[in-house]
């Protein structure tokens, strides 16, 4: 009788410890959407960052303005698809090279700030300068770029699709 009962509970025990590896190996390696940061170098490209996101979530980067040396902070959003939008950004003057992004112009008091673009991108490109103090904030990660590339590195931001496995071997996760 007590064998029995050992046999059977035995059986249960290796059925959820299958359960358990399957459900782990799938969590580990099924592809999630994630923010990948390529460094571009003439023909080679290499993955600085790779940060897991939702749909819906946001990142901004913020940087002071080379030439009038003001804050600027543009903050894009993860879409339904995985694709880029630039949602907003807000500056305190408009700078040399920054265009117009559409949007609603809202002032509040310091900050002129430009909402509800929804500009679509599948990707962007930015140059690192240590001068203009270029930082990805991004859940509660505060990332310095020019401590992941180059003085004058290109950097392409898009969303790509990789293995939680791979993002722990890659640091990003």
């Amino acid at each position: 009788m007590v064998a029995a009962a050992f046999r059977k509970r035995r059986k249960y025990s290796c059925a959820l410890g299958v359960l358990l590896l399957v459900a782990s190996g799938a969590y580990f390696l099924f592809p999630v959407p994630t923010l990948a940061i390529i460094h571009l170098d003439g023909e080679r490209q290499e993955s600085v960052a790779a940060i897991p996101v939702t749909a819906g979530s946001w990142f901004t980067i913020q940087y002071i303005h080379s030439v009038d040396r003001l804050p600027i902070h543009e903050t894009f959003l993860v879409d339904d698809e995985y694709g880029l939008l630039l949602s907003e950004f807000r500056f305190i003057a408009l700078g040399a090279g920054m265009g117009d992004g559409g949007g609603d112009i809202v002032f509040d008091g310091r900050w002129t700030v430009v909402e509800n673009i929804r500009k679509e991108l599948t990707s962007f490109h930015l140059r690192v300068s240590s001068i203009t103090e270029q930082t990805l904030l991004i859940g509660d990660r505060e990332i310095k770029l020019a401590e992941i590339a180059p003085e004058s590195g290109l950097l392409k931001f898009e969303i790509r699709r990789g293995s939680r496995a791979y993002l722990m071997l890659r640091g990003g996760g």
